[in-house]
Formats: structure tokens, C-alpha cells, sequence
């Protein structure tokens, strides 16, 4: 599971496009912890699943690996930001009531992360990660745009990508903590054609394919899409992958 280190190349573009997640999500975790003294958010990324954690949480260790996503984040009275590996969290041994991840294990999760989670966990202490999978425009006449973007940067998603696209599992993230059932998280929302184009741009998956050649196709697939819909409220279905586990 390799880092796509082009996350901190467009660090801007991550922090004000990708959207956020379900309050709902928030409030299982909260209420699946032992308590709500510490919650560890990994890869932390520019602090969008912090920033919510801190609303059922006293504090939020939030730790990312580039420095370019954590300078994105908003400072909040509750949330202390690191540089640091998600293998590396510089917590103390029993302190968190839960280790998360949002839309990031799958680029850390190994013996070394899991290893990490169980030395920093409190008796009873929940893991849940989640991630977003592939959106679908739901709006009659707008929803080729998606897939003829997805046609081009096929090639270029790396392996944690493609297990966002699968769904998160016990066996694809190698966890050795015994798995929990999840409600079902996946949103619908209305959005406009601006920042559905914003949330495609920030894919790792976009970018390189951009570098490899495929700007001049790609700028005009979403210039032809802004033309076309850009006054126009579309819908779109946001399937989220939620797993769980009780670590010890």
C-alpha cells in the first residue's frame, strides 16, 4: 500500500474540495468509544474528519505525514496537528478511547500501523475508518461526465485507491482486530457543477494523469461540463465504505 504523494502536491485543492462526512458517522463513534477523553485521527490529511471528531471529543490527536496537507488545516482549541507517521503517533501507551481514519488507512494499514493502534489503545477502544467510494451524478444529461473522466484516469489510481473502490474489509486492510458491524453512511447531496469538477480535480488519480500528458483532455471534458451545467443543481450519490473494530 504505497503513499500517493501527490496528496501534498495539491494540498490547496484537497483542503477546499473534498467534502466532509455524516454527522451520523460521528455520532456511532462517539457513542462506540469507552469514553470521549481522546480520539487519534491518522493521516489526518488538512483536518476535516478532525475538526467533526472534535465536536464529541476533548481531544483530537490529528498526525499526517505531509506537511503541506497539515499547514491546510484550521487550528481548533481541541485538535493538536503532527507531522508524523500514522506507524509513529507519538501518543502515550492506553491513552486513546478510538483510532480513526478518514479516507487515508489504506495507504498505511500493515503490521507496523496495526502494531501502533494496540499500543496507543484504552481497554475497549474502537477503530473505525471510512472512505469515500466513485460519486455517481444521479441528474439525467449530466451523468457522462464521470465516467468518461474515469475512462482516462483508470491507469494511473494506485493499489489504496482501488481498495477504496472495493470497500474496506477486514482482509483487505489486514486488520487483526476483530471486526464490529456498521450502519450504512452513504449520503446523497445536491451539488453544482463547480464543486463536483473541484472534488474530481483533488483525485491523486487526476493529477497524475494530468502529469503524464492528459491536461488538454481532461480540462476539456470539465470546461464542456461547466458550459453545460454550471447554473444547474445536480444530484449526486456519495457511497461511503464504513469498517469497524474493537481493538482490544
Amino acid at each position: 500500500m504505497t503513499n500517493a504523494a501527490t496528496f501534498g502536491q495539491q494540498a490547496e485543492t484537497y483542503a477546499s474540495a473534498r467534502p466532509g462526512y455524516p454527522d451520523a458517522l460521528y455520532g456511532w463513534i462517539a457513542a462506540n468509544a469507552p469514553s470521549r477523553d481522546l480520539v487519534w485521527d491518522a493521516g489526518t490529511g488538512s483536518g476535516q474528519a478532525a475538526r467533526s471528531l472534535a465536536g464529541h471529543f476533548a481531544r483530537v490527536h490529528a498526525t499526517d505525514n505531509s506537511s503541506a496537507m497539515v499547514a491546510q488545516a484550521a487550528a481548533h482549541p481541541r485538535i493538536a496537528y503532527h507531522v508524523a507517521d500514522a506507524r509513529q503517533s507519538g501518543l502515550a501507551d492506553g491513552c486513546a478511547d478510538a483510532v480513526c481514519a478518514a479516507t487515508a488507512v489504506h495507504w498505511f494499514a500493515g503490521p507496523e500501523f496495526w502494531a501502533e493502534a494496540g499500543r496507543v489503545a484504552k481497554p475497549g477502544a474502537l477503530f473505525c475508518a471510512w472512505t469515500y467510494q466513485l460519486p455517481k451524478i444521479e441528474t439525467d444529461g449530466a451523468d457522462d461526465f464521470l465516467p468518461r473522466v474515469l475512462e482516462l484516469i483508470d491507469p494511473y489510481w494506485a493499489d489504496g485507491n482501488r481498495i477504496c473502490q472495493q470497500g474496506y474489509s477486514a482482509e483487505n486492510l489486514g486488520c487483526p482486530f476483530p471486526a464490529l458491524a456498521t450502519p450504512d453512511f452513504s449520503e446523497r447531496a445536491e451539488w453544482r457543477a463547480e464543486q463536483l469538477a473541484g472534488f474530481v480535480r483533488s483525485w491523486s488519480a487526476h493529477l497524475r494523469a494530468r502529469q503524464d500528458g492528459l491536461e488538454s483532455e481532461l480540462a476539456a471534458l470539465e470546461t464542456d461540463f461547466l458550459a453545460t451545467h454550471r447554473d444547474r443543481p445536480l444530484q449526486i450519490a456519495l457511497p461511503i465504505s464504513a469498517f469497524a473494530a474493537r481493538i482490544h
